[in-house]
């Protein structure tokens, strides 16, 4: 076998994508501390795994110690950490809100003064003085409501806006994450309930600011009468007590609905994946069938939280309905027996009037919070999902693939088969399984997942490394994902070449993997004429006839399988890593292509270490190295082919 060598790295295979310039400012926090204590801005990233491109390879490599802050793991933990990051924005918005409730309480009872000390004296000079006082009040009043709003809503958007790109960045760089998961699940998570669990910060302001409003009301109310404030301070602690009862139903409920609508998401993004297979075959009944089950069991769950959210908002409206009628029936009394006076009844009146508006808004927030509380659960059990690498662990010195003792059989076998296998570190390898669950258990394990801890790159444990390994190795899996744009893009990931071109960015900008600059390197569009032939490409080129920027649809849909297979296949091979996994690249092309393929592979890779998980002939034919998996339960059929 040839010599193990070293070579420099092409700039496009360790380049990251594109990152955004916002980052959590506990993190930022985090970074700064790790730069004084000597460490670097790309030490302090947020944690990693499989960290995929749609082929499933792997983004740059990072080496070195990383800080990544826990997940939370309950909803209550999830709305602690999101008012702790937004904390600049909403005290202010907070205090100017509570102003605004409390302007709105003052204005009955201002209005009260002015018919004692101006009205009923008719004294005409303390009229305009009343009359400019309760202009300034207005104007208090709306613009501490216009700004305080703002203030929460920029929080609000902000929230909602860094749980999407957490929990896209959790599906793309954490082991298991994505494990049981369908894409239409995970697309849920990162819009409805995102959106939902991010609405804490609008029940912030409208609850806590009727809070504060209904709390001067009273105190006002206690100051002219005693007996009228007692029957609001009692009855306003009963009214939320009674509908927080029904608050934790709503909640699970809520959680449930979002869980059906994330269903029949992810049911219609198969139907319009699979749309062209199942026209082909008559399947558009059982399809339709299908997404309408779905379908309604979430329209079916709406109701239900809807129905649920109703009869708290009617009961809730019903008790202040019974505690206003009780405030104007003891303030008439005390007006017919001398004990108050006109402007103070209609002070009260007013204030009475006032106290629905705040009790409603605070039987609405706690609905709302209920629904609210339910999606930050979801997103809080995503978030603690999949395996938190170690890291501290030591970064792959080199591209030395090794497979130890790896299990191929079910963890219930009587007599398990391992693998065993030292990747030569040039040429072509092949693996042939017969059984699809042992390759599909081994391109688990080389790519981080299951089994990895039976893995070693460069001496390195694959489960324990720091994620991701590229320009070390690349995994290409069997389906071939692509992306809109053009064909150029999908095989270069340079979709937009503004964002990938060398930029200056804050220091605290985040950093997609640990190590990793969030300054992005040059990254070339060119495509080497070379890998369009190996994964014959360019014959795909030829047939579409605009070249490398045809467009390519969402998923591909305007390409064949075939199309999208070789497509997929210079992609993994325009990342030109050490060690190239692929995963049975050739199952969607006739064999004269496969052969060219595998012929083109063997000749573009022969200084390089290619590892094919297949059992096609042509690749068999031309691997320096073949290991054939047998169907047996007999360990010792595993052999090896030294060709």
């Amino acid at each position: 076998m040839p010599a193990t060598r070293t070579r420099d790295v092409p700039a496009h295979a360790a380049a990251p994508p594109p990152v955004d310039t916002w980052t959590d400012p506990l993190e930022r926090k985090a970074r700064r501390g790790a730069r004084a204590s000597g460490g670097s801005a790309g030490d302090a990233a947020v944690g990693s795994d499989g960290a995929d491109g749609g082929d499933g390879t792997d983004a740059a490599a990072a080496p070195g110690p990383a800080y990544r802050p826990a997940p939370p793991r309950t909803a209550w933990a999830l709305v602690r950490r999101a008012l702790r990051r937004h904390l600049g924005a909403v005290i202010p918005g907070f205090l100017l809100m509570a102003l605004w409730q409390t302007c709105e309480a003052i204005v009955p009872i201002a209005i009260g003064v002015i018919v004692d000390r101006a009205v009923v004296p008719m004294d005409r000079l303390a009229l305009l003085v009343s009359m400019l006082a309760l202009l300034a009040l207005f104007a208090v009043l709306s613009f501490s409501y216009r700004f305080g709003s703002r203030c929460m809503h920029f929080s609000l958007l902000r929230e909602a806006h860094a749980l999407r790109v957490e929990v896209a960045r959790h599906a793309l760089l954490t082991r298991g994450a994505l494990s049981g998961r369908r894409p239409g699940e995970v697309l849920s998570l990162s819009t409805a309930d995102a959106d939902v669990a991010a609405t804490i910060f609008r029940q912030l302001a409208v609850g806590g600011s009727a809070v504060v409003g209904l709390a001067g009301a009273s105190l006002y109310l206690l100051w002219t009468d005693v007996l009228v404030g007692l029957v609001v301070i009692v009855g306003v602690p009963l009214t939320l007590l009674v509908i927080a009862g029904p608050s934790r139903l709503i909640s699970r409920s809520s959680g449930v609905q979002q869980a059906a609508i994330a269903e029949a998401s992810a049911a219609a993004g198969d139907t319009m994946g699979g749309l062209r297979i199942l026209k082909a075959i008559g399947g558009e009944r059982w399809a339709s069938a299908r997404y309408h089950g779905t379908s309604r069991e979430a329209a079916r769950a709406g109701v239900r939280t809807a129905d649920l959210s109703g009869r708290v908002t009617g009961l809730g409206t019903l008790s202040v309905a019974i505690i206003l009628a009780g405030v104007l029936l003891l303030a008439g009394w005390r007006v017919t027996s001398g004990d108050l006076s006109v402007g103070q009844l209609v002070s009260i009146v007013g204030v009475a009037a006032f106290f629905s508006e705040p009790v409603q808004a605070l039987t609405m927030t706690v609905t709302v919070f209920a629904r609210s509380h339910g999606a930050a659960q979801r997103l809080a059990d995503y978030l603690s999902t999949g395996e938190v690498e170690a890291v501290d662990s030591p970064a792959p010195t080199s591209s030395a693939l090794e497979i130890r003792g790896l299990s191929l059989d079910a963890a219930d076998a009587e007599a398990p088969r391992t693998l065993d296998l030292a990747v030569p570190p040039a040429g072509l390898v092949v693996i042939d399984a017969a059984q699809p669950s042992v390759a599909t258990r081994l391109a688990d394990a080389l790519a981080g997942h299951d089994g990895a801890g039976h893995v070693l790159l460069g001496g390195t444990d694959r489960s324990r490394a720091p994620r991701p390994v590229a320009p070390r190795m690349v995994l290409s899996p069997h389906a071939a994902d692509l992306f809109e744009g053009t064909i150029r893009s999908n095989i270069t990931l340079t979709h937009d070449l503004d964002a990938v071109a060398p930029r200056a960015v804050s220091p605290d900008a985040p950093s997609i993997a640990p190590g990793v600059s969030p300054e992005a390197p040059s990254i070339s569009p060119e495509v080497s004429p070379a890998v369009l032939a190996a994964s014959a490409t360019d014959e795909v080129l030829e047939a579409v006839g605009t070249g490398l920027d045809h467009e390519v649809r969402e998923a591909g849909s305007n390409l064949s399988g075939g199309q999208r297979q070789r497509i997929a296949l210079a992609r993994a091979l325009h990342a030109d890593p050490d060690v190239l996994v692929l995963e049975d690249p050739t199952s969607a092309v006739d064999s004269v292509t496969e052969w060219t393929i595998a012929r083109g592979v063997q000749v573009l890779r022969a200084e390089r270490s290619t590892l094919v998980l297949t059992a096609s002939p042509a690749f068999r034919a031309l691997a320096d190295l073949v290991v054939e998996i047998p169907e047996d339960t007999v360990p010792t059929l595993v052999r090896s082919v030294q060709r």
